[in-house]
């Protein structure tokens, strides 16, 4: 999976490259049809849940997709129906954070958040500390082979990722077109240890 290589050679900051990177990926990423879509993501599900360090996770974080990102609904069934705890997030905007939510039916309502991202509901959900989490699977926009993500800028995922104990996983699901050669980064973002793809597992 050698990815695109448009990062760390566009713009003269590391800030014009991240939105020169998030530019350019989101309309590639809009312009898949839903069918791709179903088909990458149903490949980037199995490699996922061939993954043996996954599979002995007993405490999942998903995000809730939207749009044309890899898709984890199926994800979320797939990990309840064997029994695992599933949690998603929800935003709380008035402090900049992100918090954990158990989910126990990806078929529940869902609210509309401020990015019109599904959220859990603020009266039905049960908010978990980061410290009971074994994996969480972060979504992005781009990637590169040694784990450095670029996300959509609101830095929710890397004060969440501070946040997990030293023995959980940071896992991504990324189309083959999001992994580059390199990502820009600044000081405080966060990196990932594996990203599952439709064409590879990279161990970062």
């Amino acid at each position: 999976c050698s990815g695109d290589n448009t990062g760390g050679r566009v713009g003269s900051s590391a800030k014009m490259d991240k939105f020169t990177v998030r530019h350019t990926m989101k309309l590639r990423r809009d312009a898949m049809s839903r069918d791709e879509v179903l088909r990458l993501s149903r490949a980037i599900e199995d490699r996922l849940f061939a993954c043996k360090d996954f599979l002995d996770c007993q405490d999942v974080m998903f995000y809730l997709s939207f749009g044309n990102e890899v898709r984890t609904d199926e994800m979320i069934a797939r990990s309840l129906k064997d029994h695992k705890r599933v949690y998603v997030p929800r935003l709380v905007m008035a402090e900049r954070r992100m918090e954990a939510c158990e989910v126990t039916d990806i078929n529940q309502e869902f609210d509309l958040g401020f990015y019109d991202i599904r959220e859990p509901s603020q009266v039905s959900s049960k908010v978990v500390s980061p410290s009971r989490i074994d994996a969480v699977i972060a979504p992005g926009l781009a990637f590169d082979h040694s784990g450095k993500r670029i996300g959509f800028g609101g830095g929710y995922y890397d004060k969440f990722l501070k946040q997990l104990p030293e023995k959980s996983f940071r896992l991504a699901l990324a189309y083959g077109f999001q992994i580059m050669d390199s990502v820009p980064q600044d000081p405080w973002d966060e990196r990932v240890q594996k990203i599952f793809s439709e064409n590879d597992t990279i161990n970062c």
